[in-house]
């Protein structure tokens, strides 16, 4: 009698916390997509002012903050595999490697020493598209069950 009861409490703990971790995936993805955005736009009002602080270029150590959104946020995909076949997991790859890739151009043009609006059109043209990623995964999200 005894063991029906505690397969019963086992498969209901199982269940739910299956259904807290599938939670957890959903808000913690919504969260590193909020978090890429963000930093994204924060990197394309830098490339429009070309870096210009106040009276002062921007530093290597204050790029770093681009860098760490991108650490955190790859070491969080990283850690889920079992649901890389999900759309949401998918696409959020895909914007990982597009945000990854605006913040090296970035810094890079940084670093070119002037201003270049042909280089300003084309890191513009990746904001936009980590933007369009970013709303690719929400909307996977949305359209995804547990």
């Amino acid at each position: 009698m005894r063991r029906p009861a505690f397969f019963l409490v086992l498969t209901i703990a199982v269940a739910a916390s299956s259904g807290c971790y599938s939670s957890d995936y959903r808000r913690t993805i919504a969260a590193n997509v909020s978090l890429l955005s963000d930093m994204s736009d924060k990197l394309a009002d830098y490339c429009r002012t070309y870096f210009k602080l106040d009276d002062r270029q921007l530093s290597s150590e204050e790029m770093g903050e681009f860098y760490y959104a991108f650490n955190k946020a790859n070491a969080f995909s990283s850690s889920t595999p079992r649901e890389a076949s999900r759309p949401s997991h998918r696409d959020f790859v895909k914007l990982l490697n597009t945000y990854e890739k605006f913040a090296h151009a970035a810094d890079e043009y940084r670093l070119g020493g002037k201003p270049d609006p042909a280089v300003l059109a084309s890191l513009l043209s990746q904001h936009d598209q980590v933007r369009h990623l970013a709303g690719k995964v929400t909307e996977d999200l949305r359209n995804e069950r547990d």
